[in-house]
């Protein structure tokens, strides 16, 4: 076949592609006359698994397992925009890496309100302003944060999904390398360049303000000045890029939560993230997690943060393999909150694949 040929073929695809998708989307606004009918939630993480899940295993390639998801993830956006109108509260202004990776969970099709505070996505989605919230949970450099696993253990909402989020940082100066004399950024990220800072810039200002995109508008209008941020940071305000991924590990992760006044289903591949407060006694802590060990669950993460209310006490934060609708969680559990002063589970979610 010639090159005209060629693309023939593919204008015809591309025809019958626009067509299984109405049909598709058709069906959706009937699935969503039906969620509306019986009060069900549009955002049903553990049914968004399964189908990825199977869309991988039936692709034969050569499209990407990446691509893929791509493609799915504004399918089902738009599919979720047919139903209703999904709000997504996160950490803002728009361009940050919380707004990014709400956009990937979420799509094209939802309406996202940035706000200024970790607290503040969990106030939006609480109040009902937003259906969900997106908050970073811990990193793969410098580990959890703390205003998450802070207002987790207040709220009453559920952690019902998770996303990771590759972090690439950039460099971003109107001033040539050496005329920086100051460098803005969130503190998080000023820790995950620690190693880059101090190697290039060890007599520059470090400056903390709240988000990367705070940064880039400092950098952009001050001589001298400089921003670490994301690519979303750099193009928002035309700020040249003078050094170009720049954190220490190129690994470099950050987990996000989304939370709601739902649950979820087991998927049979699950997490759950729970904490809990120890009485205070010697060995308190191997005969809390004794029932986890007994019962073979594997913990994904375990942290402590001091109580606010008494000195020296602390509450742990534990993420486990399993959901806690699963029987053998279940009575783990309970045999946990028999040994602890107090105990929460936050929710349980589809765990999330790292591609």
């Amino acid at each position: 076949m010639d090159l005209q040929g060629l693309r023939r073929e593919i204008d015809r695809i591309d025809l019958e592609i626009i067509n299984a998708l109405n049909a598709r989307y058709r069906l959706v606004k009937e699935v969503g006359d039906w969620k509306r009918e019986h009060d069900a939630p549009i955002y049903v993480p553990e049914r968004e698994k399964e189908l990825l899940e199977k869309l991988i295993a039936a692709n034969p390639g050569p499209m990407r397992t990446e691509t893929l998801l791509a493609v799915y993830a504004q399918i089902i956006s738009g599919a979720r925009l047919l139903e209703r109108p999904l709000t997504v509260a996160c950490l803002g202004p728009d361009g940050t890496f919380s707004s990014q990776a709400a956009r990937e969970k979420f799509g094209h099709g939802a309406v996202y309100i940035p706000v200024n505070s970790i607290p503040d996505v969990f106030r939006e989605v609480e109040s009902g302003r937003a259906d969900y919230g997106c908050v970073p949970v811990e990193n793969s450099t410098e580990g959890v944060v703390n205003p998450t696993l802070d207002t987790l253990r207040e709220t009453r909402l559920h952690v019902i999904a998770e996303h990771y989020l590759p972090i690439r940082h950039q460099l971003l100066s109107l001033s040539p390398i050496g005329e920086i004399r100051c460098i803005y950024s969130h503190p998080q990220v000023l820790g995950q360049c620690r190693r880059f800072l101090a190697a290039n810039f060890s007599a520059v200002s470090l400056i903390e303000v709240a988000s990367t995109i705070r940064a880039a508008e400092l950098a952009a209008r001050e001589p001298g000045a400089a921003a670490l941020a994301g690519m979303a940071a750099a193009e928002r305000y035309s700020l040249p890029v003078v050094a170009e991924n720049v954190e220490d590990c190129t690994g470099n992760t950050t987990r996000f939560l989304v939370v709601a006044d739902q649950e979820t289903r087991p998927t049979g591949d699950d997490k759950t993230s729970c904490c809990f407060v120890l009485k205070d006694r010697s060995g308190a802590l191997f005969d809390a997690l004794e029932p986890l060990r007994d019962a073979g669950l594997s913990m994904s993460m375990i942290e402590s943060r001091p109580l606010l209310q008494a000195r020296w006490e602390y509450c742990f934060f534990v993420d486990i393999f399993g959901h806690c609708q699963d029987e053998i969680v279940q009575k783990a559990f309970a045999a946990l909150e028999k040994r602890c002063a107090l105990f929460k589970v936050f929710g349980s979610y589809p765990r999330a694949k790292q591609l």
